[in-house]
């Protein structure tokens, strides 16, 4: 019951974001999906076949700044990792990332924002207590540019600390989370097809980098509604838990499923 319940908060939660053409006073901020897959790193039955989903929402409660050159909003995202194909179906982690967000565009073309600057500090953790609790609290910087109508790319610093049970450690950023994102995407011009990468180094461990990649098809010629998408994973950054605990907890899956894209390119690409 409480699965379906928080599959209908995200579905209601992406009706109120695509229902005007003006910005609500809640709306979508990252991408908010589903997506169900294999892994590539072992056999896949129903032990390790799963699936994930993110639900992600910004808070317009504030006016905009200096003559509208600044946004500022409150936002809310959670990226869960969901065992659905055993027989409980459990929830295996989720990430819960409240935080405040500073947002300016710099110059519009035919195609949209040229550029923009998003600043923010969020706070992520996966909900436990004592030794099982992980959790990672910074600010950061990303800037993402648009060449032309169709390729876009992105790059953002992270700085702050993380914990590990009641342990102040640099681990979660050195090891499983990494301090440097970079991302891009090559998109048609109405936007109807995505295609995007994205890195993220790790100082240290076992993997240069946290991977991700995807491929994104509108169903829809008039609506910026629903994506088909196929989406792979490499790294440590999706389950907080497993990631800091003995053993290898890779993850390497690729999933396929259904997507709403933010209005934004540069919120879509930050993770």
């Amino acid at each position: 019951m409480e699965k379906r319940l928080l599959l209908a908060l995200a579905l209601l939660l992406t009706l109120a974001g695509g229902a005007s053409a003006q910005e609500p006073m809640l709306s979508i901020f990252k991408e908010n999906y589903v997506a169900a897959g294999v892994p590539l790193n072992a056999k896949p039955d129903w032990d390790t076949n799963d699936a994930s989903f993110q639900i992600s929402v910004r808070f317009n409660a504030f006016p905009q700044f200096e003559g509208g050159k600044w946004d500022i909003f409150l936002g809310y995202s959670q990226l869960t990792v969901w065992d659905a194909f055993r027989p409980s179906n459990p929830f295996r982690s989720s990430i819960y990332a409240p935080g405040l967000y500073l947002y300016r565009a710099f110059g519009r073309d035919a195609y949209g924002v040229k550029s923009d600057l998003l600043i923010g500090a969020e706070h992520r953790s996966n909900g436990f207590a004592s030794h099982d609790s992980r959790s990672l609290n910074f600010g950061f910087v990303a800037y993402t540019h648009r060449f032309g109508g169709c390729f876009t790319a992105q790059a953002a610093a992270r700085f702050g600390v993380g914990s590990i049970g009641n342990d102040i450690s640099l681990e979660m950023f050195d090891r499983y989370q990494g301090y440097l994102h970079f991302a891009f995407c090559l998109h048609s011009r109405d936007r109807r097809f995505l295609a995007s990468v994205s890195a993220d180094p790790l100082f240290r461990g076992d993997i240069p980098a946290n991977l991700g990649a995807e491929l994104a098809l509108r169903l829809s010629r008039t609506s910026d509604w629903f994506y088909l998408v196929a989406r792979y994973h490499y790294g440590y950054d999706e389950n907080q838990l497993d990631s800091a605990t003995p053993g290898v907890f890779l993850k390497h899956m690729v999933r396929f499923g259904l997507a709403v894209q933010p209005s934004l390119l540069s919120h879509k690409l930050f993770f």
